[in-house]
């Protein structure tokens, strides 16, 4: 796991901002994330804060959710999001794994909005872009005073519909955002 120098986190950058870490597979974007959560929550946040981890349980090493950084009193929410890429046998089957991944996020979005938090954690924004609505995400993303967000953005996955429209709305998410971080696997 890499160590990031830069996680000495000047949290005036990241407040009322919305920020967006980039990166290809296995380049830690996850870990990284986890890393500013742990300083939002020793500067006192964590009763304004919520999670929500899309990302789905690791598989071929690829993935990984928050879970086990996050503790009460931050809000955790996730749901049995899958990897459609990883785990359809064909590009139509992925497509409908994308499918229903975004209508179970969309119930977790409407569970946070109920929520009230103003400080907001997205862990793999990809899993929603693959199939979900890119409005919804900016609806959501404008309902936190500060975002933290992860997404994949690589060549690691061969070129199919699922991914250039993830790749597509990866690349409007990044104009959207006020800061954003590239990883890469030298990081």
């Amino acid at each position: 796991m890499p160590f990031y120098q830069d996680v000495n986190i000047e949290l005036d950058r990241l407040v009322n901002r919305r920020t967006l870490i980039l990166g290809e597979v296995n380049t830690g974007k996850t870990h990284y994330t986890e890393q500013i959560l742990k300083a939002f929550v020793e500067a006192g946040f964590a009763h304004q804060t919520a999670v929500l981890d899309l990302a789905p349980r690791t598989v071929d090493r690829i993935g990984g959710k928050m879970e086990s950084a996050v503790q009460p009193p931050v809000l955790y929410l996730t749901d049995a999001i899958v990897a459609p890429r990883l785990t359809a046998p064909t590009n139509r089957k992925a497509e409908a794994l994308a499918r229903k991944n975004a209508h179970l996020i969309e119930k977790l979005f409407d569970r946070f909005y109920t929520s009230g938090r103003p400080m907001l954690f997205l862990n793999d924004a990809t899993l929603y872009l693959q199939a979900g609505s890119f409005q919804t995400l900016v609806q959501l993303l404008q309902t936190a005073d500060t975002a933290i967000i992860n997404a994949y953005y690589g060549d690691t996955f061969a070129a199919s519909p699922l991914t250039r429209r993830e790749r597509m709305a990866t690349e409007r998410l990044q104009v959207r955002c006020d800061n954003l971080i590239h990883l890469s696997k030298n990081d």
